[in-house]
């Protein structure tokens, strides 16, 4: 069930866009809800385990001036995800964007890896995105509009060593936005997918932002989170562009 965290004048929930953030109670993807919230936007915010954490993100949210509602599901789990859109559709009616920022490890060498650690990550971060967009499919393409940002990571693309499992879902998410992009497309329905840098979080790798490590990057420094957030959102309500792949740190190779 969802959990409404403001009431509002019917007049202005009616001037309000949608968008649901999957992921929601993470580092980005709490900070991307905030920054939809602030917007005077109403964010369906989904979370798996750490509700308190979403709670927090919801009453900043409302705080703010937008309206938040949560929404308890796992994402490899295609009828809690269909519940938790249709209540969310029957409730707004519609829906503008969907962010997907739903990612976890752990980093491990693939010698490390167990096949239990690989099928739980690759079933989250590939199957759980593919269990999301086959659901969200029908509504966008009703509407005949619709934006997906799919948070990615550049791990995905060049590799990084003892992210194998990681990388390796990484990777097949980026060969799934450029099909759907294609799919959608006729629909008017815009697919992209950022690369957001490195963030301190609980799957961030210990110590990876040590001088050594930030030599890849040409500003010599992380992007901001905020700055990541705030970056998304205007891609998000990009009219034109789809398909696209935006890396938002200074890394070279």
């Amino acid at each position: 069930m969802n959990e409404p965290f403001c009431q509002t004048p019917e007049d202005k929930v009616s001037t309000r866009s949608n968008v649901m953030v999957f992921g929601g109670s993470g580092i980005i993807g709490g900070a991307i809800a905030r920054v939809f919230g602030r917007q005077g936007w109403r964010v369906g915010l989904h979370y798996h385990q750490h509700q308190t954490v979403a709670k927090e993100t919801a009453a900043v949210i409302t705080k703010a001036g937008g309206e938040s509602y949560l929404y308890q599901a796992d994402v490899t789990n295609s009828s809690q995800i269909q519940t938790i859109l249709q209540e969310f559709i029957q409730s707004h009616h519609s829906l503008n964007v969907m962010v997907w920022a739903v990612g976890m490890g752990p980093s491990k060498l693939l010698v490390k890896t167990s096949p239990e650690d690989w099928t739980r990550i690759l079933h989250t971060n590939l199957t759980g995105a593919y269990t999301v967009l086959k659901a969200m499919a029908p509504v966008f393409e009703q509407q005949n509009n619709g934006s997906v940002i799919l948070v990615g990571s550049l791990s995905g693309e060049q590799g990084v060593a003892g992210q194998a499992a990681y990388a390796a879902s990484k990777a097949g998410l980026v060969g799934l936005m450029h099909t759907v992009a294609k799919e959608w497309g006729p629909f008017n329905i815009r697919v992209n997918m950022v690369f957001p840098g490195w963030h301190l979080s609980p799957i961030s790798k210990p110590g990876w932002h040590a001088a050594m490590e930030l030599r890849n990057h040409t500003l010599h420094r992380t992007p901001s989170l905020q700055n990541v957030a705030t970056s998304i959102y205007h891609m998000a309500l990009s009219p034109d562009t789809s398909g696209q792949i935006w890396n938002l740190d200074s890394r070279t190779w």
